[in-house]
């Protein structure tokens, strides 16, 4: 029928049309999945009834949950926490909200956005991102702050309450020498807190360290127990070096602030008659040193805390110094690309054993 001619040429355009139409359809809905699969953030997409119309498997993992088994299912099935409803609540009601949540170690930060349409809320867009790692950096930071305030105002206000002593006439003149070398004591601690806290900083930075350049770690140690001779003396420990020549690639200030911090808390912490012996070697896996002590010993709980910034296992063994040694020393060794290894027995001493990267790898 010729009449039909027409209306049949329409209705083929149309579908064409309307084929091109669902490719490009198509086409964008594989890009939208690619894109939000290969995310490492959470992505949900809600209705004004909650019902989830989209998301991306990150949000499983994000969130602890169960895939949706049936069509349309509420958003709450993946998530029934009080902070995580707050969130949905607030973007359905037209505000954006964030929201931390945590769980055990892990911390998630909820993004919760309304979707408008045609005037009217007609679902949120949800993102959810793991800040785990910034939240604990938070919280060491806000620690490193209380315990830098606390550390430097001890010393401070011992040296004030000395000085006003003094300045008020109430020390006879023999006692004078005793309370001027409280005041010398305790700038030096004050000094020495400052430095190792500007070297920690440095680490921190990784800038502006010096050159790197080759260090024998027998002659650093040689040296290192030299300088350590009168402490050793005065704590009754004695020191051996055995060993030879091990060449390491590295920064000579940062090798020299390792090996005397490990050194160093050797001998505060030994006992009386005890012994501290720095071997030096060249093994298959690196030029290594290994500091070994008979002193008090870390407990095997505390052993995974003792790099931390001012961490003491006993305070009422605290060896005077400012609790930053062994920071010092796990930030150099990963400045240095070295390894350190601890093994310690309370009562039995502590051994610290740092392999540090061949020349030339």
């Amino acid at each position: 029928y010729e009449e039909l001619t027409p209306l049949l040429s329409k209705l083929r355009s149309q579908q064409r049309q309307i084929q091109r139409q669902m490719r490009d359809l198509k086409r964008r809905q594989e890009e939208f999945v690619a894109i939000t699969e290969n995310m490492s953030e959470g992505f949900l997409v809600i209705d004004q009834e909650t019902r989830v119309l989209t998301y991306n498997s990150a949000v499983l993992r994000l969130l602890y949950a169960q895939t949706p088994t049936e069509e349309g299912e509420s958003v709450y099935a993946l998530n029934r926490e009080a902070g995580f409803r707050h969130c949905v609540e607030e973007a359905l009601a037209g505000r954006r909200c964030e929201q931390l949540l945590e769980k055990d170690d892990d911390c998630r930060q909820i993004i919760a956005s309304p979707v408008e349409q045609d005037g009217q809320i007609a679902g949120a867009v949800l993102v959810i991102l793991d800040v785990t790692e910034k939240e604990q950096r938070e919280r060491l930071r806000r620690e490193f702050t209380a315990n830098v305030s606390h550390e430097l105002k001890t010393p401070l206000t011992s040296i004030l309450g000395t000085a006003e002593i003094l300045q008020n006439g109430l020390v006879k003149p023999e006692d004078i020498p005793h309370f001027a070398g409280n005041i010398h004591r305790e700038t030096e601690r004050l000094i020495g807190l400052v430095n190792d806290i500007i070297k920690l900083s440095r680490l921190d930075e990784g800038g502006g360290l010096g050159q790197w350049e080759t260090v024998d770690l027998y002659e650093e140690a040689r040296a290192v127990l030299e300088q350590l001779a009168p402490a050793a003396q005065r704590k009754q420990v004695t020191t051996r070096l055995q060993g030879g020549e091990a060449l390491v690639r590295g920064v000579p200030q940062i090798v020299e602030e390792i090996v005397y911090n490990l050194c160093d808390n050797a001998i505060a912490y030994n006992r009386p008659g005890g012994s501290v012996t720095v071997t030096v070697e060249n093994t298959a896996f690196g030029p290594r040193i290994t500091v070994a002590d008979t002193g008090i010993g870390i407990p095997r709980e505390a052993q995974g805390r003792v790099f931390e910034r001012f961490y003491r296992v006993d305070k009422s063994h605290s060896s005077g110094g400012t609790g930053l040694g062994l920071s010092i020393v796990k930030h150099g060794a990963a400045y240095l690309g070295a390894q350190v290894e601890l093994h310690s027995e309370p009562g039995h001493g502590s051994t610290f054993i740092l392999t540090f990267p061949k020349i030339g790898e």
